[in-house]
């Protein structure tokens, strides 16, 4: 593993818990069983069982490795048991590997939370909105009603993310819990719209009319407790006062659960979103603070990015006065600055710009925003050196960009920093114009993770080309697969790659290969057949 640079130094992270010296001492010490650093650190700063880079966290990689007792006492402190960040669960990490203690205990501690893999059947006839199917699973086992899906939603959950009141009421009187709470704090009332796995705009039926607020409002009529947050975003000031008046911390307390939709997060953030500017001064007199950070979401506030995002000129205008931040970035969706400018919304921008708003390197790359840049540039050369901004504005296919760049710091090209998202130059011509300036084919990320691996991946034939005619490595080996780029493609079932691997060379079996990381054992597990059939003709082996 290569440590990245965000990882030698001893400042805070942006998007977790925790410095990241320490968040990289998590990782070697959970890698090699090294539990009592682990004690050790968290002894110091216990949010650092949450501590991650690339979502990857401390749990992850002890499962990966098999460190059981790294596992056991990460999960006692409250490691997510599913999520390792990729495609992948953690159990699916560990059955994959054949670690039979860490599956024990992975399948314990989801079992004590509620998991049960008999609840997908109930999970999928909700989805299928098929009421009397539900309805006959649960009087055939009853027990159902309160089990969870592997990400950890009851039934109950799933009926009010689908917006399925029907449903909602035929588990209610089955004496489902309104108030029921997932692994991460969410209750039904904050899920009216979904959440990041299942997106209410994207995955509710557009024949469905019911809204995110009738089902709120729903839920409410039937006893459902509404939290500040909720009662902030849809404009229930009453609620908001009385809980307040009650207990005046909640003005700064984010919600149990912080993510990115509605209702969750904190309550001036969803005031701000909602548009309800007499709730945004309520809790600014009560002491809200404008740059409440949301931890792995919003570093430095959510509040001032969703009243922009809404289109709430007035909100926006007071949250400045009162001292938002001006240009907050969000985890995974640039920053306020740059909403304002893709929506075109001038008014906002010049309000924003003239409280100090301004992008960074990283965003001013990714939007190929060459005219600002050279500005910047010209006022400070260094902040052209950013191999991460060189690689936004090679991805998306800015060619004056990265030779702007280029023309201060000509060997970004052999120091480029893909995102697993975004590898390889958007065109030909560019990726031509990288490797003249010495780019590596076999570039490897933190986990050895080469270009070749993400093209496999995805079935990029065209890049897998262009790369290898560069001299890409056949047979890199990556630390998170433990395979080649040819396991790669079989892992994900892209045929047409594994052919076009083994066309140019790819052996199909290596001396060093895991048993359970060679092509044929990855096509096998994940049931893809012909691939294996086409490897196996190529005499691999498990």
């Amino acid at each position: 593993m290569i440590q990245p640079e965000e990882l030698k130094k001893n400042e805070p992270l942006k998007w977790s818990p925790g410095t990241g010296i320490h968040a990289w001492e998590m990782f070697r010490a959970a890698i090699t069983g090294d539990l009592q650093t682990i004690r050790g650190l968290l002894a110091q700063d216990p949010a650092l069982v949450r501590c991650h880079h690339i979502y990857r966290t401390p749990l992850y990689f002890a499962v990966r490795e098999n460190q059981v007792d790294v596992a056991e006492f990460l999960l006692d402190r409250g490691a997510d048991p599913i999520n390792a960040g990729g495609d992948d669960t953690l159990l699916e990490i560990a059955r994959d590997r054949g670690h039979t203690r860490m599956c024990i205990l992975l399948e314990e501690r989801l079992a004590a939370g509620g998991v049960s893999p008999q609840a997908a059947g109930i999970a999928a006839a909700i989805r299928q909105r098929n009421l009397e199917q539900l309805r006959t699973l649960l009087d055939a086992s009853p027990e159902l009603l309160h089990a969870a899906s592997e990400h950890g939603n009851r039934p109950i959950h799933w009926a009010v993310m689908t917006r399925q009141l029907d449903i909602v009421d035929d588990l209610l009187a089955r004496g489902a819990d309104i108030n029921a709470q997932r692994r991460d704090g969410a209750r039904p009332i904050q899920l009216a719209n979904g959440d990041y796995d299942f997106r209410g705009w994207r995955d509710v039926p557009e024949e469905n009319t019911t809204t995110p607020a009738a089902v709120i409002a729903h839920l409410r009529a039937r006893g459902a407790d509404c939290d500040i947050c909720t009662a902030a975003y849809i404009g229930d000031i009453e609620r908001v006062r009385e809980l307040l008046d009650r207990d005046p911390s909640l003005a700064n307390r984010p919600s149990d659960y912080v993510a990115y939709y509605a209702c969750s997060g904190t309550p001036l953030r969803n005031a701000a979103a909602g548009g309800h500017i007499e709730i945004v001064k309520l809790l600014l007199d009560r002491g809200a603070d404008p740059n409440l950070p949301e931890e792995g979401i919003a570093p430095r506030g959510h509040a001032l990015h969703s009243a922009v995002c809404g289109g709430h000129v007035e909100i926006v205008k007071l949250l400045l006065e009162k001292g938002a931040y001006p240009n907050v970035e969000i985890e995974s969706s640039a920053d306020t600055l740059s909403f304002a400018l893709g929506h075109s919304d001038r008014a906002m921008v010049n309000l924003l710009c003239s409280y100090g708003a301004a992008r960074s390197v990283v965003l001013l790359a990714y939007t190929g925003d060459v005219h600002t840049a050279a500005a910047v540039f010209a006022a400070s050369p260094s902040l052209a050196d950013d191999p991460k901004a060189f690689a936004n504005a090679a991805s998306e296919g800015h060619e004056p960009f990265v030779r702007l760049m280029l023309r201060y710091h000509p060997d970004l090209a052999k120091r480029i920093a893909w995102f697993p998202w975004g590898v390889g130059a958007k065109t030909r011509e560019l990726n031509e114009l990288l490797f003249h300036h010495g780019m590596d084919p076999s570039h490897r990320d933190w986990m050895h993770v080469t270009p070749l691996h993400r093209f496999a991946k995805r079935n990029d034939l065209e890049k897998a080309v262009l790369f290898l005619d560069h001299g890409a490595d056949l047979h890199a080996r990556d630390e998170e697969v433990c395979g080649t780029p040819l396991a790669w493609a079989a892992k994900y079932g892209k045929l047409e790659m594994v052919d076009f691997l083994l066309a140019r060379g790819a052996k199909p079996n290596l001396p060093d290969d895991p048993p359970w990381a060679t092509p044929l054992a990855w096509a096998t597990r994940r049931g893809h057949d012909e691939i294996g059939a086409l490897l196996r003709r190529h005499r691999a082996l498990v």
